[in-house]
């Protein structure tokens, strides 16, 4: 059995004592498409409505949060590049109220699916990959720790 490398070990014995409670990760992951059937709620006089029920796949994951009864999105603090894989990090604070959500966005539609973040949360980060367009694809899983 290969010992571990010293640094290691010393990192290791010293976690339980630097006061600060560990923080497992999660990992949030969206659903990779939706099923949406819009509902038109008014309509004008002489005007038909044409319902188009579809399939929307998955384009964007990012960090909302709420304050009572009002929720929205939050710019992150951070966004990196490298090569076409961009990385947008967010500090959350959830100590003053606020609670924390990954919203998962999706093509044509205004529809979004929210999963609350852990409290015990202090970063997240969401990566996917960028076409020379612009264009998002590969949303991968959030990670907040």
């Amino acid at each position: 059995m290969k010992a571990a490398p010293p640094f290691t070990a010393c990192v290791a014995l010293l976690a339980p004592f630097t006061g600060a409670p560990a923080r497992a990760a999660v990992t949030l992951t969206c659903p990779p498409a939706l099923v949406e059937t819009p509902i038109v709620s008014s309509l004008l006089a002489g005007w038909d409505v044409e319902v188009r029920t579809g399939r929307r796949t998955l384009s964007d994951a990012a960090i909302q949060v709420s304050r009572g009864s009002e929720r929205g999105g939050v710019a992150p603090d951070a966004v990196t590049q490298s090569g076409r894989e961009e990385s947008a990090t967010w500090t959350l604070s959830p100590g003053d109220g606020s609670v924390y959500w990954v919203a998962c966005s999706y093509g044509n539609t205004s529809a979004l699916l929210l999963q609350r973040v852990p409290d015990t949360a202090r970063r997240c980060v969401a990566t996917h990959e960028v076409l020379k367009s612009g264009r998002q694809l590969n949303v991968q899983p959030v990670r907040c720790e």
